[in-house]
């Protein structure tokens, strides 16, 4: 009977035995595959892995049917609990936030590594003082917010700053495997030179000290081809993204209300941003109607005629054009970074002479006018000059007066009336009123003989002086009436 409870004692011996060596050796494969699996060493109680790597940190010689189980950073001599890991860290604060979780085995699973995660990890099981511990080393270089996604929203001209500090320790420190990753495929090496960064991209991107871990990139002068994606890269296995969107030029509209206006009058073309914030890289004014010739200060036609706004006002993107001319007239078109434009349709009424031909008379030695006047009193011609035809001779004009004796009157800008003093007989004739080389209006001068002009007056007082008399006779005669018939009136009442 002894024999068989011997033999009976030996077998459960037997067994304990082989499973706690199915125990070890499940222990050892754990620590094999979570080696492999994330490239980690394990040399219990130590744990060592490198930055944006995953680690589970076992629970040892703690019953893992115990499912309320708590890990804490603190100092296992003293047992002395510093920070609380998991899980009130998971939840409420953010040096662990979305990075850990407890296992089935009460092991605590850790992501996205970094360098100031290293230290003595403690587990507890509420209710029971056992403890367990595992140190933790990360060696390297570290990205802060590691795997994180920033959305940022700039308008276009202002500037971006891009955060991305590394942190090392031990003897590593940042090296070229760091990179960005631009929008377009593009990269920048951390090892290029300011210079060449410079040339690259207009002076407009910005590195700082690398060696002290601040990674970080300067955007200046933003346009809306900055927008999209970027990334700030460490050995392919730690990156941070940023999402850039660049608020751009929008126009409110696409064709505006034609505006009329005068020769020698000035107008405001309108085109601004939607958003008084915005900035547009490029804007140009075309005149549609001249194959598209640009409307600056640079082009010829337009020299000191035009002003913008946008140096002062960046969203304001209006013209003014000064002292207009008939050849302004057209559509105008304001065209934004080459993508959108918003039309505007110009008229400019100019002078149109009057369409009567006339006849002036006057005397050798007298002086004349001869009329000549735009048909709108608000035009103002911007050329004009007076001719005489006979000879193709300029006597004044808009630039000049090249004889004395002739001269303008211009009491108001549509009048073009010449004054010609001290008549000749050389003067009469077919006279020609031009404005702008357009249009023309014909007046002719005749000159009358002094003598005949002499007699004409003579004539003309003599008969004034007889119809003044016939009037005072007639007056004379009707009062001589009235007191005749009273007179008639008083001898009659007497009888």
């Amino acid at each position: 009977m002894r024999d068989e409870t011997s033999t009976v004692l030996q077998r459960k011996k037997r067994r304990r035995d082989m499973a706690s060596d199915v125990m070890c050796l499940c222990v050892v494969l754990l620590f094999s595959g979570l080696q492999f699996t994330t490239g980690c060493a394990v040399v219990l109680p130590h744990i060592m892995c490198s930055p944006g790597e995953s680690v589970l940190l076992p629970c040892r010689d703690i019953n893992s049917h115990l499912t309320e189980v708590q890990w804490w950073i603190g100092d296992s001599q003293t047992h002395t609990l510093h920070y609380s890991v998991s899980p009130l860290d998971a939840i409420k604060g953010q040096r662990y936030k979305d990075r850990v979780q407890i296992q089935g085995n009460l092991s605590l699973s850790i992501t996205r590594l970094n360098v100031d995660d290293t230290g003595m990890y403690l587990c507890k099981t509420t209710g029971t003082d056992k403890m367990s511990n595992v140190y933790l080393i990360v060696e390297g270089c570290s990205l802060s917010g590691n795997e994180g996604s920033v959305e940022i929203s700039r308008y276009s001209g202002e500037s971006v700053f891009l955060s991305c500090l590394v942190k090392c320790n031990g003897r590593h420190e940042p090296d070229s495997e760091f990179k960005w990753k631009l929008p377009n495929s593009r990269e920048i090496n951390l090892n290029i030179n300011s210079a060449e960064l410079s040339r690259l991209y207009q002076g407009r991107f910005q590195m700082f000290d690398i060696k002290s871990g601040n990674l970080s990139l300067l955007i200046s002068n933003l346009t809306e081809e900055d927008e999209g994606l970027y990334s700030c890269w460490s050995k392919e296995n730690q990156h941070k993204s940023f999402r850039l969107t660049v608020k751009g030029c929008t126009l409110p509209e696409t064709e505006r209300e034609p505006k009329t206006k005068y020769t020698g009058d000035s107008v405001l073309l309108s085109c601004s941003c939607k958003d008084p914030k915005t900035n547009p890289k490029h804007f140009r004014w075309t005149h549609v109607e001249s194959s598209g010739t640009e409307v600056s200060s640079q082009t010829l036609r337009y020299k000191d005629r035009v002003h913008t706004f946008h140096k002062t006002t960046p969203s304001n993107l209006s013209l003014l054009i000064s002292n207009l001319t008939e050849d302004d007239q057209g559509t105008y078109r304001c065209t934004v970074n080459n993508k959108t434009s918003a039309d505007t349709r110009l008229i400019v009424k100019g002078c149109v002479l009057s369409k009567h031909h006339i006849t002036k008379s006057s005397h050798p030695g007298g002086s004349v006018i001869l009329p000549c006047s735009c048909e709108d009193p608000k035009t103002r011609p911007e050329h004009f000059e007076w001719k005489r035809a006979a000879v193709n001779e300029t006597l004044v004009s808009d630039a000049e007066e090249i004889n004395g004796r002739f001269q303008t009157i211009r009491d108001s800008p549509h009048n073009l009336f010449l004054r010609i003093s001290n008549l000749t007989e050389t003067d009469r004739g077919l006279y020609v009123c031009s404005v702008n080389g357009k249009q023309s209006r014909h007046v002719n001068l005749t000159l009358t003989d002094p003598l005949d002009y002499l007699y004409y007056l003579i004539f003309l007082i003599c008969l004034m002086l007889l119809l003044a008399t016939g009037c005072i006779y007639r007056r004379f005669n009707q009062r001589a009436r009235k007191q005749r018939r009273g007179s008639r009136l008083i001898q009659s009442d007497e009888r």
